[in-house]
């Protein structure tokens, strides 16, 4: 905040600190063992994979209970979330 008299701060924000959650930390120690370009790509490969059959479960359990239907879908395809100018 400006202290508007004379345009000096009046409340000083620091910085969080952002560390690694467990899982994140067990994928940096795990990294050291693949030390190969192939070990690497595996490695994104079964990573997207992965992330890739967790958002199709959601999207699929999305589709069951009627939250999320291909008309809602082509309706978000059709807006314009840019910002008017």
């Amino acid at each position: 905040m400006l202290n508007n008299e004379n345009m000096i701060p009046t409340t000083v924000h620091k910085p969080q600190q952002i560390g690694l959650n467990p899982m994140q930390l067990h994928l940096v120690s795990m990294l050291n063992f693949n030390s190969t370009k192939e070990a690497e790509q595996r490695l994104k490969i079964a990573l997207e994979q992965f992330y890739l059959s967790e958002f199709n479960q959601m999207k699929d359990q999305l589709f069951a209970s009627g939250d999320l239907t291909e008309a809602a879908i082509a309706e978000g395809a059709a807006r314009h979330f840019r910002t008017a100018y």
